[in-house]
């Protein structure tokens, strides 16, 4: 992608090997570096001539090339110029006529409502009333322009040190426009979109108190009001149900007022003077300055990007060739060794550092923490163009025994398996080219890596039998010791939305090649990926299964289309039974979970625990379990018991804050916990869904913000506490009787019969914490878990 500096000759953007050495410019801009994508086209941090920090939005090649698209964005940035409200990111400069139209708002540094609801717990009804006081104040300096913002979503509304502020409404109508024009187009984002807009009909500002409403639901509930699952589910429940405000407080009439938002006839919407009249309060106190938030929220730091979707994320953009322009006076001279000065100590002030817990067994580091760090290729040398370097440290006890480095690029997840660390980023300057490096985790040095991958952290990968499945960013498994292919090429169906292991084989659940929003389930034997199978007859949206041996036990997710759950034998697709407890509206609400060998459990969105025979598929008992459970916030697990003992089936039920252990042959309630909630408790398994962090008959988890517990599995009493100073974001890892745990910017090694803190040290995680960490890895032939979000090691403690 070119532009031509006032001027001058057309520079390139990032994407191009010129960067650092050659000054990138819009208009005055200085580009600094890139931050994310989008649907629209792509975001970078630059520089006004004055120094001030800006985000520089540019337009796709598709987009810039319509005549039409040019004339709308010249009226709607103009428009956007006149948005001068305190809650919103002003448009500070934008050139329609570019080769590459751009536009340049403040640059605002934070976090996003969506990444502060998952990082602590939902908000409560005097916040969420702010909030809105805040949304609604925005939304009139917006409307007073002339513009309907169209995309009001949690990952629009960004949480500043100076308070709440909506962004992205410069361009949104303007695209809004073009895309409209395209048959069964239609903008914005499933969940907070108005049935106006899904209809195509004329859309107005009551659409955006729509989005509103369902903002302020997700901020209060964790979760959006019509629920999770495909496009067309949540487009058919916006439109025809009624959103589940279970979760969101009745306090002050909140729940009223969002109520009244989400009605589904714009006429009847109150409208946003209303809105703010209900929930302005001049007393309010500065709530994004308290804890949790406050932890997140710190000076100079970048919110990280959040494509909208798959389709987001752009390829690279070359622009027209631009028109030979009329001859200009020749610029000054540029000083580009002090252009690549400036850009290394940009980056070295942008250093970012989290902490990965990743525990691993006897004879190797129990934790790992890591920082990613930016420096010019000139200071690290290159490394197969891969944009990362191994730098040495100590091998001393508790001391930085290697670093692993990026030069443009980002590292954004982390897996462990064994002794091997995989760590997944983008290649410097490549237009978001992701790359999967196998590493030593001992002494960082490369094994193998693979380029080419998706650009997105992937959420669903683990390590299976030595292979890396890898859905989300490899076409092909890998052995995991060699990064050999995997025999079977293109295996994965379109879109995985999750994988499990049931007797040897591997199985998906995607969508069709030829039409992928029709789902497939697809089989291969591991390791050598033969006997292939699929299956689309019968097929829905199953959530992930549970398994026992070669059985895969497989509910639908809640949506009216519905489907009962089925047992299938994974090597023979031969359907065992149909499980025929559920009453005829009765809806699956989490993903099964398999309590020991001989019986499966299902939790249903009544809040009613089914215990189902394995063999048979009989209905063994049934029991209300009298919680308020919320889709994507409550999750099923079970702990494994030692001698005798049974076990213990888990219900975390986040929007009503419980933790809840059941006997699992008969359902009967044992005790429950109050629990900080589920990404923070519970860690990722491989594949998709969450599990509880147990070990030798103890469960870990958050029992608030800032307290760690300790639960005797036999016999659920508390063993210990142990709290912190600063907001968890992770769930703990446990390794050789000893706990790691991390909250703000510290790390604690505790001991796990106890809870005494063994060790403690800087952990980074600046004010947004560390990233979810891993737990141990499995045996040979089990998964291991996950670990988004994640990054590098860099130092084990003693």
């Amino acid at each position: 992608m070119t532009t031509a500096p006032p001027g001058g000759t057309p520079t390139e953007l990032p994407g191009s090997p010129l960067l650092p050495h050659d000054p990138i410019r819009l208009g005055g801009h200085r580009i600094v570096r890139r931050l994310g994508a989008g649907g629209m086209g792509q975001v970078f941090l630059g520089r006004s001539p004055g120094g001030r920090l800006v985000a520089v939005k540019t337009v796709h090649e598709h987009l810039a090339a319509d005549p039409h698209f040019r004339e709308r964005f010249r009226r709607e940035a103009t428009a956007a110029r006149a948005v001068t409200g305190a809650y919103t990111a002003a448009v500070l400069d934008a050139d329609p006529d570019s080769a590459v139209p751009w536009l340049a708002t403040a640059f605002l540094p934070g976090v996003t409502l969506r990444q502060a609801v998952a990082a602590g717990a939902p908000f409560g009804a005097g916040v969420a009333l702010s909030l809105g006081a805040h949304l609604a104040e925005a939304l009139t300096s917006i409307h007073g322009a002339g513009i309907v913002h169209r995309d009001l979503k949690p990952s629009n509304v960004l949480l500043t040190a100076d308070g709440p502020r909506v962004i992205d409404f410069g361009i949104a109508r303007a695209a809004g426009d073009l895309v409209l024009t395209e048959a069964g187009a239609m903008i914005g984002t499933p969940g907070f979109m108005a049935p106006e807009q899904i209809d195509g009909a004329q859309v107005g500002p009551p659409a955006d108190v729509f989005a509103l409403g369902a903002v302020l639901a997700f901020a209060t509930a964790g979760e959006h009001p019509f629920g999770s699952g495909p496009v067309a589910v949540l487009l058919y429940r916006a439109t025809h149900e009624e959103p589940d405000l279970t979760g969101v407080p009745e306090k002050d009439g909140l729940r009223d007022l969002v109520a009244e938002c989400l009605r589904k006839d714009p006429a009847l919407r109150p409208g946003v003077a209303d809105v703010l009249a209900r929930t302005s309060d001049p007393a309010a106190p500065l709530w994004w300055r308290e804890e949790p938030l406050r932890s997140l929220i710190s000076p100079g730091r970048a919110p990280a990007p959040e494509p909208d979707t798959e389709a987001a994320r752009p390829a690279a953009i070359t622009a027209p060739t631009p028109a030979p322009a009329p001859a200009k006076p020749e610029p000054e001279p540029v000083d580009r060794t002090a252009v690549a000065a400036a850009v290394r100590s940009e980056r070295r002030r942008t250093l970012t550092r989290r902490s990965l817990l990743a525990a691993t067994g006897a004879g190797f580091a129990g934790l790992l923490g890591y920082g990613i760090s930016h420096s010019s290729p000139d200071e690290s040398g290159d490394d197969e163009d891969a944009g990362l370097r191994v730098e040495k440290g100590s091998r001393q006890p508790g001391k930085v025994r290697w670093t692993l480095r990026t030069d443009g690029g980002s590292i954004d997840a982390a897996l462990l398996s064994g002794s091997t660390l995989l760590v997944h980023g983008t290649k410097p300057y490549s237009d978001g080219e992701g790359l999967v490096r196998a590493a030593s985790a001992r002494t960082g040095a490369r094994q193998w890596q693979a380029f080419g991958v998706g650009a997105q952290a992937p959420k669903l990968w683990g390590v299976v039998d030595g292979m890396l499945i890898t859905p989300e960013l490899l076409d092909q498994a890998r052995d995991l010791d060699s990064g050999t292919p995997w025999k079977p090429r293109e295996y994965w169906p379109q879109h995985v939305r999750w994988f499990a292991v049931a007797g040897g084989r591997l199985v998906t659940l995607g969508g069709k090649k030829e039409s992928p929003s029709v789902p497939e389930l697809r089989s291969r034997t591991l390791p050598e990926g033969g006997s292939p199978w699929t299956l689309d007859e019968g097929v829905v949206d199953w959530q992930k299964p549970a398994v026992s041996g070669s059985a895969l036990f497989l509910a639908p997710a809640p949506s009216p289309v519905g489907g009962e759950p089925v047992c299938l034998d994974a090597g023979t697709r031969r359907r065992l039974w149909t499980y025929e407890g559920l009453a005829d509206d009765d809806q699956v609400l989490t993903a099964p979970v398999a309590l020991g060998a001989a019986r499966f459990a299902l939790l249903t969105e009544e809040s009613e625990l089914h215990l189902i025979g394995a063999r048979e598929g009989e209905r063994l008992h049934r029991r209300d379990m009298e919680v308020s459970a919320g889709r994507g916030s409550t999750a099923l697990g079970h702990a494994p018991g030692t001698g005798k003992h049974p076990g213990t089936g888990l219900l975390l039920a986040g929007g009503a804050g419980r933790l809840i252990g059941f006997e699992p042959v008969h359902g009967e309630r044992r005790w429950d916990f109050p629990t900080a909630g589920l990404e923070a408790s519970w860690r990722r398994l491989p594949g998709g869904g969450h599990g509880p962090v147990t070990a030798d008959g103890v469960l870990l988890h958050w029992t608030n913000e800032k307290t760690l517990q300790a639960i005797d599995l036999s016999s659920g009493k508390g063993l210990w506490l142990a709290t912190f100073d600063a907001t968890a974001q992770v769930p703990p890892a446990v390794a050789d009787g000893t706990v790691y745990a991390a909250a703000g910017g510290v790390c604690k090694a505790l001991t796990l019969s106890g809870g005494t803190v063994r060790a403690q040290w800087p952990g980074g995680g600046g004010g947004g914490g560390p990233p979810p960490p891993a737990p141990p890895p499995g045996p040979r032939g089990a998964p291991d878990a996950p670990r988004p979000g994640g990054g590098p090691p860099r130092a084990p403690p003693p």
